[in-house]
């Protein structure tokens, strides 16, 4: 065990260099201005970290967060459709029913149309008998 003599004690105690945790280094009476700060970080680090590497770390991180989100978006849009699968196909023999009910309306209609024309045909005829037997009634009480 190598010991190497602490500044920051005044009796000389030993303290051990091989810690594997990193050392804190203690204030004095003032405190650190931001440029000492800053130093004393890069110095406990030991490398500073490029901008480049910064970028390249953000962006796959970004990328990560969006593969994720397509993929779950994906899987949930399979489970919807597994799930309304059914209720389709429901939907779908509903639609059948249905539009065979409306064609039948459809031809009711269209046969209740033709009688309509064809009463009203034989309604003009005998509006054009009465007419005429109106008015040989007002020639025979004319008289």
């Amino acid at each position: 065990m190598i010991t190497t003599p602490d500044p920051n004690v005044t009796d000389h105690d030993a303290m051990q260099a091989d810690s594997s945790r990193p050392k804190t280094h203690r204030r004095r009476d003032d405190a650190l201005s931001r440029h000492d700060a800053l130093q004393l970080i890069r110095k406990q680090m030991g490398t500073v970290i490029p901008p480049w590497a910064l970028f390249t770390s953000v962006g796959s991180g970004i990328a990560i967060v969006i593969s994720v989100m397509s993929f779950q978006s994906a899987n949930t849009q399979d489970k919807v459709d597994k799930n309304t699968a059914p209720l389709q196909a429901q939907i779908v023999e509903m639609d059948k029913r249905l539009t065979g009910r409306l064609d039948a309306v459809d031809r009711r209609l269209d046969r209740f149309g033709s009688r309509l024309d064809a009463l009203e045909i034989r309604m003009g005829a005998v509006e054009t008998r009465l007419e005429r037997i109106d008015a040989k009634l007002d020639r025979l009480l004319g008289k």
